[in-house]
């Protein structure tokens, strides 16, 4: 159809256009195909230029076109081998689902976006963040759908490098507390939901601080390396192995039959933690304990789980090492009265509520006075004086214990000052220190600065520590201090001697002075011949070492003339006197011994 003139309109009539208007079409149709061209132009140098992998798809998914970069990002020779195929057949199976439901949104007028991964065509693994978009006339129809994906897979893998790292242990390389935890809450709920059994097995490696300190961290390393190592390959495959941090490690061992199996497994881990370890041409010895709880027998949820498998492990540690043990229902009651005992301790601690009390230790020969031990008492608010095992828990932790044990020392010192002023001769006051004040190498610089502090000598100062101070964690820390005070001028004494782990190599080792029987052996040194023998045999041979000997508990004259009889020098116990307070030391000091000697039955046995 021509153009119609506005006169030809209005007359009727048909004209030709004219010449401009012929001129105007030309240029028109001109600078259309100009725009068509430049547009075409400017899609081409996209598609070309752009890295991300662009792909034409026809609405059923079907590829139509794809980007020269894309075919390289790909690593496809040519287009033939990728166009005309579908889309979605082109990722992996685990993909093809979430590849066709993009597809479908895209051809809905709706665009879709998701991350997967699907390696090239020679098997390059690629992760790819990709948008599906609909292509669209001005009517809304859907002519064709646009597929640009971006290779995202250096970010992929930096953030799983550092998500494993976040959850995993350096040295190991097996999982760290943070992903344990996550597993264990995880695996206890869906034991839940199945009505399935969880067990839980905590591990600490015995003395491994000896291990490192002797022998360098680097053995310290391969220590736990190997262990980290044996552990994988001694549980079954579906167990999960964790190091929580230090010397301990955790295994979550899901669908465990019940508590024989568990105690199997631990076993297993034991003997193979026995297989030697050579570092540097010397073998390493390491021995574990092993705590252990099961869901949902003993607990109803994984923090519960994990505190009752410690709480199995601790028990196990303060009864000897080495070895597996269940938590069992009694276990939460001793829980429950350690934590009111530290909560005690703190209160005692914060109010400064704690009294020392001065229990005097007699020269069996002349009934004299030579010293006192300064026993621990606690005031409660309404309770009044308690002993001290009210707060033995306090006395195996760290910060408790070194609170408690600075308290003790600052309140004898100044009454020893005091006593001091008044020209009093105490002789030596024995102060008791627990195996965790030497968890931190610096016990002796302490004390003797509390003794320059308060102007009291050394030479008046004897520390009493149990041979379990030579056996805990720190060992190398009390040689060390105990070496110290003993070059000082400070006493070193064996508190309760013959009991728990006593070793005689003990008197050789360390600078040890005095050796105290402990109260049970006295208890019974005058009524069974057995006891009697070991009392005599530690006396002769504290004698030969040029130790001194003291008896504690003695409560009858019977016992008294038996120990003497026997070598033992020095005595304590209520039949000498009960403690007392330090205003009431003096009088002690001043009080007869002779009826007390009396009882011996005459001077020929004392003397």
């Amino acid at each position: 159809m021509g153009y119609l003139t506005a006169d030809s309109q209005c007359n009727g009539t048909i004209t030709r256009p004219s010449r401009i208007d012929r001129r105007l079409r030309r240029t028109t149709a001109r600078s259309l195909m100009a725009a068509l061209h430049d547009s075409e132009a400017l899609s081409r140098s996209i598609l070309e230029s752009s890295a991300d992998c662009i792909k034409i798809l026809s609405c059923d998914g079907t590829i139509q076109l794809m980007n020269p970069p894309g075919l390289c990002a790909m690593e496809l020779i040519s287009a033939d081998q990728i166009v005309g195929r579908e889309w979605s057949l082109v990722w992996l199976q685990a993909m093809q689902a979430q590849v066709r439901a993009a597809v479908g949104r895209a051809r809905a007028g709706v665009t879709a976006r998701f991350t997967g991964f699907c390696p090239t065509a020679l098997g390059s693994p690629r992760w790819w963040d990709v948008v599906v978009s609909p292509m669209q006339t001005e009517d809304g129809t859907v002519l064709r759908l646009l597929a640009i994906s971006r290779d995202v897979t250096a970010a992929r893998v930096a953030a799983d490098e550092l998500r494993w790292a976040s959850e995993h242990d350096d040295l190991t390389k097996l999982p760290n507390r943070r992903a344990f935890e996550a597993h264990l809450r995880a695996a206890t709920i869906q034991a839940m939901d199945g009505d399935a059994r969880i067990g839980l097995l905590l591990i600490d490696l015995d003395h491994f601080k000896l291990v490192n300190d002797t022998l360098g961290h680097g053995a310290g390393d391969r220590l736990l390396k190997t262990f980290g190592r044996r552990l994988r390959e001694t549980v079954r495959i579906q167990d999960y192995v964790a190091r929580l941090g230090g010397d301990e490690f955790a295994v979550i061992l899901p669908g465990v039959e019940g508590e024989a199996e568990m105690l199997a497994i631990g076993q297993n881990i034991l003997s193979r933690l026995r297989d030697p370890i050579v570092f540097e041409g010397r073998v390493i010895g390491s021995g574990a304990s092993i705590g252990g709880a099961m869901f949902p027998r003993d607990a109803n949820c994984a923090n519960d789980l994990l505190k009752y498998a410690d709480t199995a492990l601790y028990a196990l540690k303060a009864s000897g090492r080495g070895g597996t043990k269940m938590f069992h229902s009694n276990m939460r009651e001793q829980l429950q009265m350690a934590a009111a005992q530290l909560s005690l301790a703190r209160r005692a601690i914060s109010n400064r509520a704690l009294v020392p009390v001065y229990q005097p230790k007699v020269e069996m020969k002349t009934g004299r006075t030579v010293g006192f031990e300064a026993l621990l008492r606690w005031h409660h608010p309404t309770r009044g004086l308690q002993l001290p095992d009210t707060l033995s828990e306090a006395f195996k932790d760290y910060e408790l214990a070194s609170a408690i044990g600075e308290l003790m020392q600052k309140k004898v010192l100044h009454d020893i000052a005091s006593w001091s002023a008044c020209s009093l001769s105490i002789g030596r006051i024995s102060i008791n220190a627990a195996p965790a004040e030497f968890l931190r190498d610096d016990y002796a610089e302490r004390l003797l600065g509390r003794l320059k502090e308060h102007a009291v000598s050394p030479e008046l100062i004897e520390i009493e520590v149990t041979e379990h101070v030579f056996l805990d964690r720190g060992a190398e820390y009390v040689s060390r201090a105990l070496k110290v005070l003993n070059e000082a001028g400070v006493r070193i004494a064996l508190d309760d001697f013959g009991t728990g782990y006593s070793s005689l190599s003990h008197l050789l080792d360390f600078p040890v002075k005095v050796v105290k029987i402990d109260r049970s052996f006295v208890a019974k040194v005058h009524t069974d011949p057995q006891t009697a023998a070991i009392v005599r045999a530690v006396a002769d041979l504290a004698a030969n070492l040029g130790i001194d000997v003291v008896a504690e508990g003695i409560e009858c004259p019977e016992q008294a003339r038996f120990l003497h009889a026997m070598g033992c020098g020095y005595a304590q116990g209520y039949y000498f006197g009960r403690p007392s307070h330090a205003d009431g030391v003096p009088q002690l000091l001043c009080a007869n011994p002779r009826p007390q000697l009396e009882a011996f039955g005459g001077r020929e046995v004392l003397e």
